[in-house]
């Protein structure tokens, strides 16, 4: 539909950008690979990250296809339970929201993990999780940048973000290392233009959805570069004061805080001009709910 063309436009565009870049997961496949990667949301699994752990790894081959089959059934599952609700709630904003988040991250999954099903099957490459327990995140950077819609998450990094912390926009061996570690300021310049840049992509998918652009998305994903740098500034801060809140504190207030935005500039757009009762209705008829 309107949104898998939104999203399509905006990853395979990104996925170009980066390899003009000599970046990006296309760099570096043979043709085959180089067009399945292209035309699906999946990206190759990094070789070169070696603390990455282990429950972020998935496994390679067959099991690797078992795996996000699994994946596949059981949000798809969980996408039906979320479209139920959905269809007969008589909830506060807030609850509607918390299962509309729900059902945004099930949906994506089934088409993520399932073209990554396809991509592990047709072509053997090992492809990284887009999504890891969003739900366990204890700050506002761990969940964008580890944790929520990682296939997006890495194209605005290389697209955006690397290319401005490194001061060049085609990568060569060595460069980075040679012009030292970046600022600090350079990093947070370099934060807020990729969340800047998330929320006009947003944007361009909402106007294939809803034939609209409300400022909206742009606003969220704008402002969440920003609270990201303040929570880093206050992080580095309370570690020198000695002041560290449990993790059993930091995650509900993470996922509460995120909701409480989400609200204001993400939610409110799509019930005004009535893309969720559209899309639950849709997805409702197709799953006989």
């Amino acid at each position: 539909g309107p949104c898998a063309s939104g999203q399509f436009a905006w990853w395979s565009n990104f996925k170009i950008i980066a390899f003009c870049c000599n970046r990006g997961p296309l760099v570096g496949l043979d043709l085959k690979a180089f067009a399945l990667v292209l035309a699906l949301p999946v990206s190759p699994l990094e070789k070169k990250s070696k603390r990455t752990p282990a429950s972020r790894k998935p496994a390679s081959g067959p099991s690797q296809l078992a795996e996000f089959s699994r994946k596949v059934v059981a949000k798809g599952a969980g996408l039906a339970a979320c479209v139920f609700v959905l269809k007969h709630n008589a909830f506060s904003n807030y609850v509607t929201d918390f299962a509309e988040a729900l059902g945004l991250y099930t949906l994506l999954g089934v088409l993520e993990d399932g073209l990554g099903a396809v991509s592990a099957n047709v072509v053997g490459i090992e492809v990284e999780k887009s999504f890891e327990n969003f739900f366990v995140s204890a700050s506002l950077a761990e969940f964008w940048s580890l944790r929520w819609n990682q296939h997006v998450a890495k194209l605005l990094k290389c697209v955006v973000y690397e290319p401005l912390v490194e001061r060049a926009w085609v990568r060569g061996e060595g460069k980075a290392r040679q012009r030292g570690k970046p600022s600090a300021l350079r990093r947070a310049v370099a934060t807020a233009a990729t969340f800047v840049a998330s929320g006009v992509m947003h944007e361009v998918v909402f106007f294939y959805v809803a034939g609209v652009m409300t400022g909206g998305w742009w606003t969220f994903f704008s402002l969440q570069g920003v609270f990201v740098i303040i929570e880093s500034l206050l992080r580095k801060h309370s570690v020198f004061a000695g002041l560290q809140a449990p993790r059993w504190v930091k995650v509900p207030f993470t996922l509460g805080f995120l909701l409480w935005t989400g609200e204001m500039h993400f939610f409110r757009p799509v019930r005004d001009h009535g893309v969720d009762k559209a899309v639950v209705d849709n997805l409702g008829s197709l799953l006989k709910l």
